[in-house]
């Protein structure tokens, strides 16, 4: 099991968090140049892959231009208290420069941890494409979960899920200020990446797609399955955007 070290303010033994991620690939109208902290973006862009830390002792992650300006190019002064070691899987999308995108999955859902990371301290891990077989099962992160089952037609995917943006707030639940969405489709997996759009009662294409409907992209990546949406699968502010876990 791989852990997520953070060093404290203080003087003091260091502690280990376990955290699990989210993906963020930049694209014009979604991200600042230089931001690394988002979900992932399925929908556009190269595909995540998965890395490990090459690096001796402890990789630091780098704060990106929303936090701080000019990182992380700015070097010793983007260092962020978290870090990984030697051996901890990532899962990577965007470059800038010298430096990669990461995502670090822990343990526990909701636990995301995701910064720049220095390229050269990385190794490239090598995935096999998933059976279809990988996908099948129940899937979940924070106020989320997908089922995949086989469907009708052989070769593809039926999913079906719901999310809850507030839940976790006990304030939002007193008052009813939870809201909800659903995904429910077919989808065709293929090299590692699936995708669909919720028409009248069935599921269409993604680009002939009315541009209000529910759009979905999956990849099954590792141990994970991570989930893009366009924000149109729910009420306000709900997605099902992440990375997820299948549980038994």
């Amino acid at each position: 099991m791989s852990f997520l070290r953070m060093r404290r303010r203080a003087a003091g033994p260091h502690v280990r968090l376990l955290l699990l991620a989210v993906l963020l690939t930049p694209a014009a109208a979604r991200s600042e140049p230089n931001e690394c902290r988002r979900v992932p973006v399925l929908s556009e862009g190269p595909a995540p892959t998965l890395g490990r830390i090459a690096a001796t002792g402890r990789t630091a992650f780098l704060a990106d231009g929303l936090a701080r300006d000019g990182c992380p190019e700015a070097g010793e002064v983007c260092r962020e208290r978290a870090y990984l070691v030697a051996g901890d899987v990532v899962i990577l999308s965007s470059r800038r420069g010298p430096h990669v995108c990461a995502t670090y999955p822990g343990a526990r859902d909701g636990t995301d941890r995701t910064g720049w990371l220095p390229a050269q301290s990385l190794a490239e891990e090598p995935t096999d494409a998933p059976a279809l077989a990988s996908w099948f099962g129940t899937w979940t992160r924070a106020e989320a979960r997908i089922r995949l089952e086989p469907a009708t037609t052989p070769g593809t995917v039926a999913v079906r899920g719901d999310a809850t943006w507030g839940a976790d707030d006990p304030e939002r639940m007193r008052r009813g200020g939870v809201h909800t969405g659903e995904i429910d489709g077919t989808a065709t997996p293929a090299d590692g990446a699936a995708r669909f759009a919720m028409g009248e009662g069935a599921s269409v294409p993604v680009e002939t797609a009315d541009a209000f409907a529910c759009k979905v992209w999956l990849r099954r990546l590792g141990p994970w399955l991570l989930v893009d949406d366009n924000l149109a699968c729910g009420g306000a502010n709900v997605t099902f955007r992440g990375v997820y876990r299948r549980r038994p």
